[in-house]
């Protein structure tokens, strides 16, 4: 490990990935659902994530908002020279990367860096020293304007608390090995399944570890890496998290977790009173903890929080338009809500659902639609806050922007398939945000043909799955991908087309 790391893993790079909270539009959203007054998230605003990592969400969303100024910052400089690449591939003019640790950040001449309408940070304060969160603080003091909205999501308490003497463990277990570091998580997490399994008492007492683990098992080795090895990882209590952040003059908007503040669908029945009682916020998001047993946390702070009036809130609702993420005929109406599985009443999201695949709707028209007469708007509205909280829907992006830049950064994503790299999202030009893509579908859009995928595949010992096996044969895999292609072609790529992905 670096000495400039400060106890943070910089030789294994994190992940490449998308996380769709991040989005412009669905942080407004999910202020504006709680009745707080978001920024202006038009042309002409800013955008910064700290800890970019390799840059992947702020290519994603300056291509699918090319109305916004899009800033990354990482002291890892491997991961800024990736972000940099995919964004000159692309051809990105709205986006860019800083290679700055905080503390560089902060001694910048004034004026260096815009001032921000949004500052995100993805899974970074509670991996941090606490010396480097005062530094965010700071940071956020500094650059956010006022109005503006920070997104801060962290591992927390009370739900990590049974994981934090198993993180010790894999730690310590990986720390007394030589080698690999993905090796040695991996190693250390086999080590305490087989204590599981062994009888150790610990594990009897907390019996949701042992899937804790094999879901771990299941991940990346390189995100175990950043999630158990890094030597300031703690997990945190949402009011610390506040505390902190009041110096930064930012008060609590929203979850970002959308399903997390309907106290309904958050807490056993008879602890919602004493939820819907709590006067003071913070105090509120702590039952909802203890309620939920929430291990992480995406929170939406302000700095300066404007409470909209009842007449507003629900004029700037009337006006936001929304699309659909997938195919009407694809969309599942089942939602994972802290207090178990919900599945959405078909009469109320049916309509919903048909009335977006014809094209984007507003939230006025959605309300007034013929099928949906007789539904009290409360109901309609946890159906649109499930919907876009479970990413079947999102709110379109200002100005619904053509499809130029997001369709030169998916190029640019699909041609790294020859090289085994598979993103998980494209860009949407119309959602502003990204769209999760099937691995064959990707093919589809690459353009090359059944056999050059199919060749391919065999290449990376890459499968398809039919009938609930694993197809990797060459010939069985040509003549499957170009059933999936013609199916493709017909289904999806019309529909692709309307969300500006191609």
């Amino acid at each position: 490990m670096a000495a400039w790391s400060d106890g943070y893993i910089t030789d294994i790079q994190y992940t490449n990935h998308f996380y769709p909270e991040l989005a412009p539009g669905y942080l407004a959203f999910a202020c504006l659902r709680q009745g707080v007054r978001p920024p202006r998230l038009g042309p002409g605003a800013a955008y910064l994530e700290l800890g970019c990592g390799h840059g992947f969400s702020v290519n994603l969303l300056g291509a699918a908002n090319p109305g916004l100024d899009f800033w990354g910052v990482d002291f890892n400089p491997a991961q800024i020279a990736n972000a940099r690449r995919l964004a000159e591939a692309a051809g990105l003019a709205n986006v860019t990367f800083e290679d700055l640790s905080f503390e560089q950040l902060l001694a910048l001449p004034e004026g260096r860096l815009p001032k921000f309408d949004v500052v995100a940070l993805h899974g970074v304060i509670s991996w941090i020293s606490p010396e480097n969160r005062a530094l965010v603080v700071r940071i956020l003091e500094r650059v956010l304007k006022p109005g503006g909205l920070a997104y801060v999501s962290y591992n927390s308490l009370p739900g990590w608390g049974p994981i934090i003497p198993l993180r010790r463990f894999v730690a310590d277990h990986a720390a007394r090995n030589p080698g690999d570091p993905q090796v040695r998580v991996l190693e250390a997490l086999k080590a305490a399944l087989a204590l599981i399994e062994g009888g150790a008492a610990y594990f009897r007492n907390a019996p949701g570890l042992k899937t804790h683990i094999e879901q771990a098992l299941a991940r990346k080795p390189a995100y175990l890496v950043h999630e158990y090895l890094n030597a300031h990882a703690h997990p945190l209590f949402h009011a610390d998290v506040a505390g902190e952040l009041d110096a930064a003059r930012l008060a609590f908007a929203a979850s970002a977790t959308i399903a997390d503040d309907l106290p309904n669908l958050a807490a056993a029945a008879p602890l919602i009173p004493q939820i819907r009682e709590a006067t003071d916020e913070t105090w509120r998001q702590t039952l909802l903890d203890f309620a939920g047993d929430k291990a992480f946390r995406r929170d939406i702070f302000v700095r300066g929080r404007n409470p909209l009036s009842p007449a507003e809130r629900r004029a700037l609702m009337e006006e936001t338009r929304f699309t659909v993420l997938a195919p009407a005929a694809s969309l599942s109406f089942v939602f994972a809500v802290p207090v178990g599985n919900l599945t959405g009443h078909a009469p109320v999201y049916q309509p919903i659902a048909d009335a977006l695949a014809e094209g984007p709707r507003t939230y006025g028209e959605i309300v007034r639609l013929p099928a949906l007469a007789g539904v009290s708007e409360g109901i309609v509205m946890q159906a649109m806050t499930l919907l876009v909280g479970g990413r079947r829907i999102h709110p379109v992006a200002h100005g619904a922007e053509t499809p130029g830049a997001a369709g030169a950064l998916n190029r640019a994503l699909l041609d790294r398939l020859a090289f085994n790299e598979t993103p998980t999202h494209l860009a949407s030009a119309l959602a502003g945000s990204g769209v999760v893509v099937d691995f064959d579908d990707m093919l589809a859009l690459s353009g090359i043909t059944a056999p050059q995928g199919a060749g391919l595949m065999a290449r990376f010992g890459r499968g398809l799955m039919k009938d609930a096996e694993t197809l990797t044969d060459p010939a069985a895999l040509e003549a499957d991908l170009a059933r999936r292609f013609k199916a493709f072609n017909k289904e999806k790529l019309p529909f692709f087309r309307a969300l500006g992905v191609v």
